[in-house]
């Protein structure tokens, strides 16, 4: 971006965070008790190995590490002057992506996804057969555009992927036919269907016209928000 888009941008975030008021604390000691009480309810610190909820894919822990980290790239580095090391051989762990912008979801997790939680999400629906370059380079440029709202010290909208191959019926309900296709949400509605080619900076600026009120990008220009419900699927 030159000088004037970062201080266009720079003065969008001040005025989302200007918006968000203080949180008090609560300060009443039994309604602190009875907060606790429901925390501890809702995330128990110890589990039992036959509880009938305990995940399969769990890790020993309940989650799957999967979900925040792919590969862990830690490079063990041999010091010159220790004789105690019995290989000469580097222990390197590969770690390519951190934290995903991005998580991969089937059908089974749709309703979850969209209707637990009605924060901003985009979904990303592609097809490996159909046009693989374009979809594997739309990814990539949404990855890069979540990357940018974190450079900018903003949370970014929730991303999600559809296969087009493995979730026909999804697909097929969110009325999705030329690949790849991002879809931009927002409390339950759809605003916005981009079938690309955009790149990361046109993404990025896209994401901040729907999710953050900056201006509307001259990418949009033309183009009116389409305000559909998300649909719901039967698993």
């Amino acid at each position: 971006m030159n000088a004037e888009e970062r201080r266009e941008w720079r003065s969008k975030i001040r005025e989302v965070m200007d918006r968000y008021p203080d949180v008090e604390g609560e300060m009443d000691p039994e309604e602190r008790r009875k907060m606790m009480q429901k925390l501890l309810a809702d995330y128990p610190l110890v589990v039992e190995e036959d509880d009938p909820n305990w995940r399969d894919d769990g890790d020993g822990w309940g989650f799957n590490l999967g979900q925040f980290f792919d590969k862990i790239a830690i490079k063990n580095k041999r010091k010159d002057d220790d004789e105690d090391s019995d290989s000469e051989n580097e222990i390197v762990w590969q770690d390519d992506n951190y934290i995903r912008p991005i998580k991969d979801i089937k059908t089974a997790e749709w309703e979850e996804t969209v209707f637990k939680d009605i924060s901003p999400l985009i979904v990303l629906v592609h097809n490996r057969y159909k046009r693989p370059k374009e979809n594997e380079n739309f990814r990539d440029e949404l990855e890069k555009a979540v990357h940018i709202i974190w450079n900018c010290r903003l949370p970014s909208p929730r991303c999600v992927a559809i296969d087009a191959i493995k979730e026909v019926e999804l697909v097929s309900t969110l009325k999705v036919s030329v690949f790849p296709e991002i879809i931009f949400t927002k409390a339950g509605k759809i605003l916005y269907r981009e079938k690309g080619p955009r790149t990361a900076d046109e993404l990025s600026k896209i994401m901040a016209f729907f999710y953050y009120g900056a201006a509307k990008p001259n990418c949009l220009d033309g183009v009116a928000e389409i305000n559909e419900s998300i649909p719901s699927v039967s698993t």
